[in-house]
């Protein structure tokens, strides 16, 4: 198991006082349970093809992939969540009941077990009731089994294009009068010089959909889709492009969301962070931050004094410093990068105590997703690698304002 998660476990587990207060099912942003429910979150923990399919038919065997069952074994260990993970001392644990921690810590124990789901698993690999489920996995894990395509888009000067496919495709004209876009799997987000978002979902060509005006900022992420408006207030919506709108808090500098997170960066310098629905409370962080990312269970702030510390697991997990002079950052579920003030960018790939790998010089901005590193240098070119952090850069465009990119898989 992983430092981090040792970390995470040891800071999660709660007096047995609390059961009361966390034996209601945990409130998550959809999928929350059920066979979609552990697609989703296995794919994010890192299960794919056959180890995926396998993985949702031993959430639903153990649980029916329910974020909270728990089942006390004759030795008193409380087994919990989506696979059942258990607390040797009977305690809840904050991040076995939470789907995608959960998925996490099955996916370290199932690597440290050789890719193997024995002996740890062995009520219910296997087993009829297994067999029986895996129909219903296999369905529930087409989505995450076909390929993704993986875009990279560019604004040049206030025109958006956007390329789908490898890195040598051809671009295909998207928006003018763009003042920042978005990329987030199949859907594309501008906010437009006038202050209005636009979204479109589907292929390259589909038709754009007004959400709001007044805009100064906006984010994607999932099926969520959240604005900042000119006065400080903040509003999500969660659902189709034509969903309502839940206002969130006021007063804010800088935020940024996932599938079932949202955290802001208030006026003041306070950074606090909800997860699950839309209604969820806000738990604080930490002050003195500028910029907030969040990214599968990791969430990272940019101090005022320039230094970056990331945690990840539980939104109470213990925060790990990372590195000084950040000018600018992304994370990923699995890589940091950042851009120092006198243009080096460096990207680490694995747990939070991995190594920096020097990538360029003369950056500006860097945008991570998967397997794929993109850069805006100072000059305006945005390069592009894809595979291992010591691949090629392939220059997408020469002169550009702002670049972002989705991966394939």
């Amino acid at each position: 198991m992983s430092r981090r998660l040792c970390a995470l476990i040891a800071a999660a587990v709660l007096p047995l006082t609390a059961l009361t207060a966390l034996t209601a099912p945990v409130a998550l942003a959809e999928p929350t349970s059920g066979p979609e429910g552990c697609a989703y979150h296995a794919d994010q923990a890192g299960f794919t093809g056959d180890a995926l399919v396998e993985a949702i038919a031993v959430g639903m065997t153990e649980s029916h992939c329910r974020p909270d069952a728990t089942h006390r074994d004759d030795n008193g260990q409380l087994d919990q969540g989506f696979f059942q993970i258990g607390s040797l001392d009977g305690s809840l644990n904050r991040c076995y009941l939470n789907p995608a921690c959960n998925s996490e810590v099955a996916h370290d124990m199932y690597k440290a077990q050789g890719e193997k789901w024995l002996p740890k698993w062995q009520a219910s690999y296997g087993t009829q009731r297994y067999q029986e489920w895996l129909p219903v996995a296999r369905e529930a894990a087409k989505p995450y089994l076909e390929p993704r395509i993986g875009r990279v888009g560019v604004l040049t000067g206030t025109t958006l294009s956007v390329k789908e496919g490898n890195l040598w495709e051809s671009w295909t004209s998207q928006h003018g009068a763009v003042a920042k876009f978005e990329i987030d799997g199949n859907r594309i987000g501008v906010l437009t010089t006038g202050g209005q978002v636009l979204v479109k979902e589907g292929t390259l060509w589909a038709d754009w959909v007004p959400q709001m005006d007044g805009i100064k900022d906006f984010h994607l992420a999932g099926n969520r889709i959240g604005v900042l408006r000119n006065n400080g207030s903040l509003a999500v919506k969660d659902g189709t492009l034509w969903a309502g709108w839940t206002e969130q808090t006021n007063g804010v500098k800088d935020f940024d969301l996932t599938p079932n997170r949202i955290g802001v960066v208030f006026g003041n310098g306070e950074a606090t962070v909800k997860e699950g629905d839309l209604y969820a409370g806000w738990d604080n962080l930490m002050g003195g931050v500028k910029d907030i990312e969040l990214a599968a269970n990791r969430i990272a702030v940019l101090r005022n004094n320039a230094t970056l510390a990331v945690k990840d697991g539980a939104t109470n997990a213990y925060w790990t410093e990372q590195i000084g002079d950040v000018a600018d950052f992304d994370v990923s579920a699995t890589r940091i990068g950042v851009v120092h003030s006198g243009g080096l960018v460096r990207v680490k790939d694995g747990d939070l105590y991995a190594q920096w790998v020097d990538q360029l010089e003369q950056g500006v901005e860097i945008e991570l997703a998967g397997n794929r590193i993109g850069v805006r240098q100072s000059h305006g070119a945005f390069q592009v690698k894809e595979g291992t952090l010591w691949a090629g850069w392939t220059q997408q465009a020469p002169s550009v304002s702002q670049g972002d990119l989705t991966h394939r898989r």
